[in-house]
């Protein structure tokens, strides 16, 4: 699947739609650590969007000792 039918897809409208109904201020943890390499490009692709939008902010991103995130930390904005 490509980027823009990811984009076009039910799944990638529903991921949106879930943060944008998430409360102002509400801060959430993504636990990468849990997911396989295609999900991880997906939420990589939905939370840029999101941050592109004004719709999140990026806290932080926590790291192995490989240098891959494990944990990123957003705000609802």
């Amino acid at each position: 699947m490509t980027i823009e039918e990811f984009k076009n897809s039910k799944e990638y409208a529903d991921m949106v739609e879930k943060i944008k109904s998430y409360s102002v201020g509400f801060v959430f943890t993504i636990p990468y650590y849990k997911m396989t390499q295609k999900q991880i490009n997906g939420m990589n692709i939905v939370t840029l969007d999101c941050i592109k939008s004004g719709i999140l902010e990026s806290l932080s991103i926590d790291l192995d000792i490989h240098g891959n995130p494990t944990e990123k930390k957003f705000k609802r904005i």
